[in-house]
């Protein structure tokens, strides 16, 4: 199950690394922290593309089951609904991405169809495209500043459609290139070292050029806080919302700012994760040493929300205290060993996470499952963790 192993090693990072971004050292000073530059804007891209993996392994291997089109519809139902139910509480300090997790999963749907060739240059052509006709919305429409995605949200519902869509922290119009991308990657066979090291090498070179590009292309005085300079570029936010969005801003790479160069770079990375958690696992000692990491990575949307959970009631803590949280090692110490201690012994002992669980007896119950001893283990294996 060497595809399967690397796919939740994969999803274990992006967990971990979205993590950091909510609760590790903030940008304040004259250089952005070195976890920041590394995890912020690119793990929960890594975690959108891994939902195109795991939506392509599942429908090749269990089409009638957990991979149909009705048990991926509803899948997403209750996505969207436990994403809305988690905005919805009072100072979430979190974006929370489950409700345009699940939007996209039912959009790709019709994408499974086509060849891995055409999915792979398509998503790239989407990273490449849609991120500038949404700039240029931003500059036609003006500021919409839109907060946390929840359930008030929904009435009436284009509303939270075009919040979802276009206007929110996780523009799905946009991030569906990383679906598309995932797709694509789900097709290939990246228990082959061949294979995960054109992976990762094509990862590298498409992170590199776009790195490159933006350093060369943007310029100091259009982008950026006063006096950020030379590579601190290259992690800039956009001001939009709350300024006019430019031309100028095509160009930025910087963490969630839903422009060509971001996307494209964000594939980048997503893809030489991948690729190299492919590789690592070929190690005798891989399988053991990342044993926590790949559990977590197994039952990521159970560790995803007490996450987001425990972030919240820090906040609702430091409110309440009067003393604003400040960001640190030490918070997202504490929860990457709690999570991932309890993922390991949970999955040694009982198995399929409990969300995982509530969510594949819904969307597949064992009662409208084909009968699939045929099914090959990599299969079966893939489909419990979807």
């Amino acid at each position: 199950m060497p595809r399967v192993d690397a796919v939740d090693v994969a999803r274990g990072i992006a967990l971990l690394g979205m993590m950091f971004a909510h609760l590790g050292p903030q940008w304040v000073g004259e250089n952005p922290p070195v976890g920041q530059m590394l995890s912020s804007g690119r793990a929960a891209p890594l975690f959108a593309m891994l939902a195109g993996v795991a939506l392509s392994l599942v429908h090749r291997r269990d089409p009638h089951g957990a991979g149909s089109v009705r048990a991926t519809c509803v899948r997403a139902l209750l996505l969207v609904g436990l994403g809305l139910s988690l905005g919805s509480l009072d100072d979430m300090p979190v974006y929370v991405i489950l409700a345009f997790y699940g939007l996209m999963i039912v959009v790709a749907l019709p994408f499974r169809a086509l060849s891995t060739r055409v999915l792979l240059v398509l998503g790239l052509g989407w990273a490449a495209i849609v991120p500038v006709l949404l700039l240029w919305l931003q500059i036609v429409h003006g500021p919409v500043v839109s907060d946390q995605a929840e359930l008030s949200d929904a009435l009436p519902p284009w509303r939270l459609l075009a919040e979802l869509v276009i206007w929110g922290a996780y523009p799905a119009g946009v991030w569906f290139a990383y679906l598309l991308v995932g797709l694509a990657v789900g097709r290939l066979d990246v228990g082959r070292v061949r294979t995960a090291a054109g992976v990762t090498a094509g990862g590298a070179a498409l992170l590199t050029a776009t790195l490159v590009t933006g350093l060369v292309a943007i310029e100091r005085d259009a982008l950026g806080p006063t006096g950020t300079h030379g590579w601190r570029l290259l992690f800039v936010h956009s001001s939009y919302p709350y300024a006019e969005a430019s031309w100028d801003e095509l160009w930025l790479v910087g963490e969630h700012t839903s422009r060509p160069l971001n996307v494209l770079s964000a594939i980048g990375s997503a893809l030489l994760v991948i690729g190299l958690c492919a590789l690592v696992l070929r190690l005798p000692w891989a399988r053991f040493v990342l044993s926590p990491l790949r559990s977590a990575g197994a039952m990521t949307l159970t560790l995803y929300t007490v996450h987001v959970l425990w972030t919240w009631r820090l906040e609702v803590g430091a409110t309440d205290s009067g003393v604003p949280r400040e960001g640190g090692y030490d918070e997202w110490l504490l929860q990457v060993v709690v999570l991932c201690v309890l993922a390991t012994l949970w999955q040694r002992f009982v198995g399929r996470g409990p969300l995982e669980s509530v969510v594949r007896f819904v969307s597949a119950p064992p009662w409208l499952a084909p009968e699939r001893e045929s099914a090959p283990a990599e299969g079966r294996g893939a489909a419990s963790r979807a």
